[in-house]
């Protein structure tokens, strides 16, 4: 009876975190750049089942099978999946159609984003909408006042003058991008990168890669095999009651 409460309680909390990942995923359905997260299961292990009162030579009792005895959270995947790209027809919106990754510096750092919600500051640098810079491929981009114009390879001109390229940056291995916040990531330390592939689109946003109602679906299958595991786990806490006070009292 222990190892089904226990079985049952890692299950309760294996379904726990799945509903906050899902959580946190349906409320950045509309942030711009947001990459869904994933959270991963993966058995606790297994113990072997012997049949008893069948001794073999030496004392050995034949295994019969195996039993699980729960699950745990493995890992939290972020899937890089592209998001639908949303035309706003602003000269500073763009979007990285295919892989990729703009490049913006911050107080800790260089930070990379699929957010290309971009703005001009005070001071004419070129900024995202945390007021972060936005690195060039010499550095940070500072325009002067006039039309822009951005093409597919992110250069950026002004009243038809050059005056930059976007910065872009593509990762061997997304897994070893790790989120900061406000879409941002930061990238393992030796990350290997590779050629950008993908293409700047002047006047789009890249929208989320959630899909609301698949992540609906799966917040209630969560919440339906939690309910199931609090259910075990309270007709396990039942049993292990009656066996003390009861059955113990017939001694």
């Amino acid at each position: 009876m222990i190892r089904g409460l226990y079985t049952a309680a890692s299950g309760m909390m294996v379904e726990s975190t799945r509903q906050e990942t899902i959580t946190n995923n349906l409320a950045n359905s509309e942030t711009t750049g947001f990459k869904r997260d994933l959270a991963l299961q993966r058995s606790h292990g297994e113990q072997p089942v012997v049949r008893l009162g069948d001794r073999q030579p030496f004392g050995v009792r034949p295994v019969i099978g195996s039993l699980g005895v729960g699950s745990l959270i493995d890992g939290i995947h972020t899937s890089h999946e592209q998001g639908s790209l949303q035309e706003t027809g602003r000269d500073l919106d763009v979007a990285m159609a295919g892989d990729g990754y703009f490049v913006v510096e911050t107080e800790q750092g260089l930070r990379y984003t699929r957010n290309g919600a971009f703005s001009i500051d005070a001071d004419r640098m070129l900024v995202n909408d945390q007021g972060h810079r936005v690195m060039g491929t010499t550095g940070p981009l500072q325009l002067p006042a006039g039309e822009v114009q951005i093409d597919q390879a992110g250069n950026v001109f002004v009243n038809d003058a050059m005056q930059g390229q976007l910065a872009r940056v593509s990762f061997a291995d997304n897994s070893e991008l790790q989120k900061v916040g406000d879409s941002l990531f930061t990238a393992a330390e030796g990350a290997e990168q590779q050629p950008v592939t993908g293409m700047v689109k002047q006047g789009f946003l890249e929208g989320s890669n959630v899909q609301a109602v698949q992540e609906m679906v799966q917040m209630l299958a969560a919440m339906r095999a939690y309910e199931t595991n609090q259910r075990v786990v309270q007709a396990q806490d039942d049993m292990l009651r009656k066996a003390t006070n009861e059955i113990a009292a017939l001694r």
